[in-house]
């Protein structure tokens, strides 16, 4: 087991805006029944000998709060800026906890909003289970909520000794991408070489060139340092994991260029920078540490945290499809209890009309302003087109 995914700890916030009955009661029944045959989860992380890690099945439970607002979803303003409720408030986070060295795997918060409306906070340790196992038993859970005798026909399973032996992965405000602005990239990229790119492809380079303006701007980076782009990858299917598994195969890949290149450059570069680099992660997922190893000798000798932007997807994990009884959930967010380095969630619906969203912790509060300024100048006004001349500019050749 790898110690260093023992202290990263992930929370979402799924809001649901049409009511249940007795939403806090009714999920953690469902819950209880759900820890059955998902027993790992409510287990503890112990030290045996020679400092080795290993589960304990102890099914000493999960950590459980019911809590309740006295306004409406609509007034706690989840997705602004700056929430009446923050995320922090909706989440039990491990920081509460009274015993650090044995918490739980799993934190559970269920809040009921006056409207009917309520939000589950689901905060684990990432030790246990990656997002597609935690969207997996999330939906064992709604099952349950839901009436069913039996919550999925997938078994549920945490050793899987078909799976290929992975290397221990490394752990070196809301923000919306209008959906005019990545239709435009998407459709230039497609015309300059006939290829096709993601709206994953396109929000992470717009993220990635925005902070890096920001940065420089503000004299925080000197535009011939290093910059990293790292991004997970479920790695399911060529680890050959089989249905019903919900352990961690996920594994890390890594895109790299100069700060001064992706400020400056042609966004389209760095979307063929990102499409180089999750084409390369079938190939290199099984010595992808070694791999992260040798470009931090090389290109990246040198590289300052802060110019290292991490990025992970909820896009087809699952999660939009877990179900309490009224409905999959109108909007997810996300939050990192430890934020070691600048990393961005990208856990709102991508079918939205309106553009992606996110949830980045990826600029120092000084640096805050310049960012939101580039992020605005994505925004498309309702009388004219998206101004892309700071990010469609001259060609620039990745280090």
């Amino acid at each position: 087991m790898d110690s260093a995914l023992e202290s990263l700890t992930i929370a979402a916030v799924f809001i649901f805006d049409r009511p249940i009955d007795q939403p806090a009661e009714t999920i953690r029944r469902a819950l209880s029944r759900a820890l059955v045959p998902y027993h790992p989860i409510a287990g503890r992380l112990t030290v045996g000998e020679h400092g080795l890690q290993r589960f304990s099945c102890t099914c000493e439970g999960v950590a459980f709060v019911g809590a309740s607002a006295r306004c409406t979803l609509h007034d706690a303003r989840l997705t602004d800026r700056r929430p009446v409720i923050p995320v922090e408030d909706l989440t039990v986070t491990y920081a509460e906890q009274q015993y650090q060295e044995d918490s739980p795997f799993l934190l559970m918060q269920v809040t009921e909003f006056s409207c009917g409306g309520f939000t589950v906070g689901v905060t684990w340790n990432h030790v246990i289970t990656d997002g597609v196992g935690m969207a997996q038993f999330l939906q064992a859970v709604g099952g349950f909520a839901c009436g069913l005798s039996s919550p999925s026909s997938v078994e549920a399973l945490r050793v899987d000794s078909a799976l290929t032996e992975l290397p221990p992965p490394i752990i070196t405000l809301t923000n919306t991408v209008p959906m005019s602005f990545i239709n435009r990239i998407k459709d230039k990229f497609h015309r300059s070489n006939g290829e096709s790119c993601t709206a994953f492809d396109v929000f992470t380079a717009a993220i990635w060139k925005c902070r890096a303006r920001a940065t420089i701007g503000a004299g925080a980076a000197n535009q011939d340092a290093p910059t990293a782009f790292v991004f997970t990858a479920n790695v399911r299917k060529q680890a050959g994991a089989k249905d019903g598994y919900y352990g961690n195969v996920f594994t890390f890949g890594l895109a790299a260029c100069t700060v001064g290149a992706v400020a400056n450059g042609d966004i389209l570069d760095l979307v063929r920078l990102i499409r180089d680099a999750k084409a390369r992660v079938p190939y290199t997922f099984t010595d992808g540490a070694a791999n992260i190893a040798d470009e931090m000798g090389g290109r990246l000798k040198g590289l300052d945290g802060y110019n290292t932007l991490y990025v992970t997807s909820w896009w087809n994990l699952g999660l939009d499809d877990v179900d309490f009884g009224s409905g999959g959930p109108a909007r997810i967010m996300g939050n990192m209890e430890r934020k070691v380095v600048p990393a961005c969630i990208l856990c709102g619906r991508k079918d939205k009309a309106d553009g992606v969203a996110a949830m980045a912790f990826c600029v120092k509060p000084e640096h805050a302003e310049a960012f939101h300024a580039e992020l605005g100048m994505l925004r498309a006004s309702p009388a004219g087109p998206v101004n892309l001349s700071p990010y469609l500019s001259f060609p620039s050749r990745p280090v």
